[in-house]
């Protein structure tokens, strides 16, 4: 659990004793003491931390305490405190935590209890997202640089157990005396200048012997009294990256003796001399520029990641909140739908939109491609863009003849060019001109090498130019990075730029930008030839609200979108059998005797995952249908990105309207197909 500088601010405020423990296997070892807990124990417990409850004489002597502990980490039953503490009685409660955890608070009065209680629950969502990110996160001691901290991102990274490390500093958890002497040196500077510093390139020694390579952020954490009291640290592995430019610059240095040995031959050539120095210059200006893309590659890639992680939980929560307010405004008269509940609404669609856009950036929308012509959508596109740009921009659209076509969803690439066309008209605020121009493009493999994403054969190009201020160099590093703008605050999201970059790489292409200040910007697209596959379809989730009165067996571990799916199933008529588990799922559907209809859903879920679980429970029911459900794509239902023939997806956030409609249809065309 994340118990660190905002939980221990919490706890001080409150004023109130908090003893955590975990445990590991039928003995429980102290996680967390702050320094209320004293009051009940007669003892400072957080010198203990790290150590278990048996092993603190006289403290293990007291089996109630240790038992009601045990039953609350355990079965996630709560209790009073069985007895009083060493310092005379004080009211006292034990409270499950997650992963197997509990937590003795102690107080004054039981107010002060609930309210911690509620700190405690709180912090567990930042926990959450502590313990998934793709990064290293850890916490120590400012005193003696003690670890407090250590996520599982920190476990995978140098393959060292969170218990083998919590308690102990850099120079007693095994790491070599200078590594242990760098990180100490390190770390006291921070903590010296009260400010964060970024370390490059930190060496550290795994568990198994590999060396490793870190990008660490270390932030120094304010006490009380303003002075540093703990040590955060935020750590990136940088290892595949830097041996990477150690090779890159080990061929350079290759290169460079190579040219010399050469140079040395051709002397009395001055012009074929000459040409060679030019070569090797441009040589290494495509080198940098090949770097500088691949560094920019990984660093979107990361970004996107996390950006797709924190859609895909927002997702599930959008559901509950829209679901519920779409409920209430069903159930309200027509003429009387509360104005607060149509805000929730309108701010549910916007917050559903920015999730989409994050989805789009990292590559985690499931498509829905069809063999489309770019010139066909610009054509259809053309009235509503000069309506967009205005009458003081001249648009020009110059379509290649004889175009080849593109796979890739309509509605996307419809995105991606009002994106780009927005973004040139307000780079153009007195007026110019714009141009939309196609072509077909043989990528050969020189060029590919110089643009990293991209791969040889045949493409179709998009160019979008325009007239306007342009973009420097700086800028262009950082436009494709999600939440960055140039606008005034309030006037965009950060997430246009990205999201077409999204869509482009998740179609397999590529999208660059050329510009300098005042000589306008040229954004070119290039997107594969198609072969011609045939496009896949996804049903129509827009429909109005319909029932039936069939049975469903419904899937989903997340129990609030699954109490909120069910609501809606049940209020339109049908009959829900609820499954939080996969394998509660496969239990209904051996030993149900009634048929069941339909199978929904959600695609990632602990032991079996929605594709296993649809194979499993068809071996028993083979006329059964399948809707899906998930916020992002997972790719189990996709190949090669997109939506596998034949498999029903409902995409998150969900609404009543389009949870009904596409179960709906699902039903009505199995019936047409079954009486056919």
């Amino acid at each position: 659990m994340l118990l660190g500088g905002l939980l221990e601010a919490v706890l001080r405020e409150i004023g109130t004793g908090v003893a955590v423990w975990k445990l590991d296997g039928q003995r429980l070892r102290l996680l967390y003491a702050n320094a209320g807990s004293s009051c009940w124990f007669g003892v400072d417990l957080a010198a203990h931390v790290g150590r278990c409850l048996d092993d603190l004489d006289p403290l293990g002597a007291e089996e109630p305490l240790r038992q009601a502990l045990v039953r609350a980490a355990a079965e996630c039953t709560p209790a009073a405190a069985p007895l009083g503490g060493r310092s005379g009685r004080a009211p006292a409660r034990i409270v499950p935590l997650p992963e197997r955890c509990a937590a003795l608070i102690v107080a004054s009065g039981d107010g002060g209890l609930h309210a911690q209680e509620e700190a405690l629950r709180l912090t567990t969502f930042l926990d959450s997202i502590v313990e998934n990110i793709p990064a290293m996160v850890f916490v120590k001691d400012a005193e003696d640089l003690r670890y407090l901290l250590y996520n599982r991102g920190a476990e995978r990274l140098t393959g060292r157990r969170r218990e083998d490390v919590l308690g102990k500093n850099a120079h007693t958890v095994g790491l070599p005396p200078d590594q242990a002497a760098f990180f100490e040196q390190k770390d006291r500077e921070v903590l010296r200048r009260g400010e964060e510093i970024d370390v490059l390139e930190e060496p550290v020694q795994t568990g198994g012997g590999e060396r490793r390579w870190l990008h660490t952020k270390k932030i120094p954490i304010p006490g009380p009294d303003g002075a540093p009291k703990y040590l955060l640290g935020i750590s990136l592995d940088i290892t595949e990256s830097k041996l990477a430019a150690e090779a890159l610059k080990r061929a350079h240095e290759e290169l460079e003796r190579h040219v010399a040995e050469r140079t040395a031959d051709l002397v009395e050539a001055n012009t074929a001399l000459r040409q060679q120095i030019e070569q090797r210059q441009r040589a290494q200006d495509a080198l940098e520029s090949v770097e500088a893309q691949l560094r920019q590659a990984q660093k979107m890639e990361a970004v996107g990641r996390l950006a797709g992680g924190i859609a895909h939980d927002f997702n599930n929560l959008l559901s509950v909140i829209v679901g519920c307010a779409s409920m209430l405004a069903a159930d309200a008269p027509r003429d009387d739908v509360p104005q607060e509940l149509d805000e929730i609404l309108r701010a549910g669609e916007r917050a559903a939109e920015l999730t989409r856009q994050l989805l789009a950036f990292s590559r985690q929308q499931v498509r829905a491609p069809t063999v489309l012509s770019l010139n066909e959508v610009i054509g259809r596109m053309d009235r509503m863009l000069r309506r967009v740009i205005g009458e003081d921009i001249e648009l020009r659209t110059v379509p290649a003849p004889n175009l080849d076509m593109i796979e890739a969803d309509a509605g996307q690439i419809e995105q991606v060019i009002m994106n780009l066309v927005v973004n040139a008209r307000d780079a153009m605020p007195d007026g110019g001109r714009l141009v939309l121009q196609t072509a077909n493009v043989l990528v050969d493999p020189a060029f590919a090498r110089t643009h990293v994403g991209l791969a040889a054969g045949p493409h179709v190009m998009l160019s979008i130019t325009d007239t306007g201020v342009g973009i420097d160099a700086a800028t262009q590093e950082k436009i494709f990075e999600p939440f960055f703008t140039t606008k005034e605050p309030g006037k965009g999201t950060g997430l246009g730029l990205p999201t077409v970059f999204g869509i482009i790489k998740q179609s397999g292409g590529g999208i660059f930008v050329e510009s300098r200040p005042g000589e306008g910007t040229t954004f070119r697209i290039y997107v594969p030839r198609s072969e011609g596959r045939a496009a896949a379809t996804r049903g129509d989730a827009k429909g109005p609200m319909s029932g039936g009165s069939e049975t469903v067996l419904l899937v989903e571990d997340e129990d609030q979108v699954r109490a909120l799916v069910s609501r809606i199933l049940k209020r339109s008529g049908y009959d829900v059998l609820e499954a939080a588990h996969p394998l509660r799922a496969l239990e209904i559907a051996s030993r149900l005797e009634q048929p069941i209809h339909l199978l929904i859903t959600d695609v990632v879920m602990p032991d079996l995952n929605g594709r296993q679980l649809a194979d499993r429970v068809r071996l028993l029911r083979p006329d059964l249908e399948v809707l899906f459900m998930s916020g992002y794509s997972d790719h189990l239902l996709e190949r090669d990105g997109v939506l596998e023939r034949g498999l029903h997806f409902l995409p998150k956030p969900i609404t009543p309207a389009a949870l009904t409609s596409a179960v709906r249809s699902i039903l009505d065309a199995s019936r047409v197909l079954t009486t056919s």
